[in-house]
């Protein structure tokens, strides 16, 4: 009995001094992540008001915060509601040129589920939406325009038909800290590659591009880029100040369009490049719970008969985070 009581004393105590070192070589729960309410837009008034082709993208999108996760990826669903608008050159002819960009719009509503954990975010989005009249494109350009008192554009009546929409989108965006400086109030510089995927009735297409920042504190975050080719998902940037600018690359395989070829049954005579390029220069600050980015994008033509080799648009994000 004594002998056993002595081995049960020592193995008691080799567990007590095991313990510590198995829980101190845990790995660190990831923090919790707040949620954000933001408002976006992309617009060719940036590109030197153009008004014409991919003329406005406007989005409000809702990330609900993620909890303090045991493994390595958090969770958070986020949900939006957008509006995209194209409109052709010529925006005064009541019919206008069939080689010409169609007037498009498209109205939808979208909800996703995003998992990330500090450097690798997977994210995949369902939308539904509706082209068409029920689109309220036309209403709300010709309103824009008449507040700004500018041209009304005279040939919505022939805007691709009415039908309803579901697209399936997919993101995935992997983080590559360059210099050891992110979110540790130090000037640094990451890279933020990405792949996106988006298959539906009205379009679908792959995409590939890369981001490099720099700048001071940079945000725990996976970058802010335009809402051509990504999901809705806003990331929380995990810090409370920061500054950068961002170069941003990126190439687009399309492989149909409804808002560009809608009309190809009705005469029109137009096709999309199946191969498309951007690149886009932008800064980002983040001040307590706000975030503000704007940037000015550059890109390729996307279809044959299109007037000059590239065509610019500009955008902005802003984020409230709670």
């Amino acid at each position: 009995m004594i002998r056993i009581s002595s081995a049960a004393k020592t193995l008691g105590a080799c567990a007590g001094a095991l313990f510590p070192l198995v829980a101190a070589a845990q790995p660190d729960v990831p923090a919790p992540t707040r949620g954000a309410f933001s408002i976006l837009d992309d617009n060719d008034f940036f590109g030197g008001w153009s008004d014409k082709y991919y003329t406005n993208h406007t989005r409000l999108a809702l990330t609900l915060g993620a909890d303090a996760a045991a493994d390595r990826f958090r969770g958070s669903w986020f949900f939006s509601l957008g509006q995209e608008m194209y409109t052709p050159r010529e925006r005064e002819a009541e019919v206008p040129d069939p080689r010409d960009h169609p007037y498009a719009g498209y109205l939808y509503a979208s909800g996703g589920k995003a998992l990330f954990s500090d450097d690798l975010a997977i994210a995949a989005e369902i939308q539904i939406g509706l082209t068409g009249d029920a689109s309220l494109a036309e209403e709300a350009q010709k309103e824009y325009h008449r507040i700004l008192d500018e041209i009304r554009p005279q040939g919505w009546d022939t805007q691709i038909d009415g039908r309803i929409v579901g697209q399936a989108l997919g993101e995935i965006r992997r983080r590559f800290v360059l210099d050891g400086a992110c979110g540790n109030g130090a000037w640094g510089t990451d890279l933020i590659a990405r792949g996106f995927g988006g298959f539906g009735n009205l379009r679908g297409q792959l995409s590939a591009g890369a981001q490099l920042r720099a700048g001071w504190n940079l945000p725990k975050d996976f970058g802010a880029a335009s809402m051509r080719q990504s999901t809705s998902v806003v990331f929380d940037p995990q810090v409370d100040r920061s500054v950068y600018g961002f170069f941003d690359v990126q190439a687009d395989a399309v492989f149909w369009d409804e808002t560009l070829t809608g009309n190809n049954g009705d005469g029109a005579d137009i096709y999309a490049y199946p191969l498309a390029a951007q690149f886009t220069i932008g800064v980002c600050a983040v001040y307590d719970r706000f975030m503000l980015s704007v940037f000015q994008a550059f890109r390729s033509k996307d279809f044959s008969s299109q007037d000059k080799d590239f065509f610019a648009y500009g955008g902005f994000k802003f984020s409230v985070f709670f």
